[in-house]
């Protein structure tokens, strides 16, 4: 019988790690919204076969900073919502980890700029709980019809630049 116990046991434990490994592969986040994005349409008229910028970004949110992170997420999002040029943007964070992933579309460099300048954005950088070693960027100009790009996509664009 204790041979079995630890067959058990051991088999446990396996099954256990497995789904941990698994599971911090796990994702949660918002689907690609914007002032120049509809779910359904995709593209609104002001932006439908146009070339957007789009900007990948991602993170480390320091241990014990979800909060911090959570509270500044909402002031970023209310800003880029509100920030002249934007056409979408979509936020994924891990259920087990601390990485944190941002696209998001611009019709020109300089709106994106404009809002990364921004107040709301600012305050996030100092106050937002993400190690700012941890920070990397990648940018690239695609077809507002392709919008939105997948996260498989956007993660092997994002390796391909670093």
């Amino acid at each position: 019988m204790k041979k079995y116990k630890n067959k058990i046991s051991r088999t446990l434990q396996l099954l256990v790690c497995c789904a941990f490994l698994i599971l911090q592969g796990c994702h949660i986040g918002y689907p690609f919204r914007g002032p120049g994005f509809d779910l359904k349409e995709g593209p609104t008229t002001d932006y439908r076969e146009k070339e957007v910028l789009v900007a990948i970004t991602h993170g480390v949110v320091d241990s014990g900073a979800r909060q911090p992170f959570s509270a500044s997420l909402k002031d970023v999002r209310k800003a880029m919502t509100d920030s002249p040029g934007l056409v979408g943007y979509s936020v994924r964070r891990q259920i087990f980890g601390n990485g944190v992933w941002t696209m998001s579309a611009w019709e020109s460099e300089e709106a994106l700029m404009d809002f990364v300048d921004s107040p709301a954005h600012q305050a996030a950088v100092v106050n937002g709980g993400i190690s700012p070693e941890s920070v990397r960027s990648a940018y690239l100009w695609v077809s507002s019809n392709r919008l939105p790009l997948s996260w498989n996509e956007v993660e092997k664009i994002f390796e391909a630049q670093q």
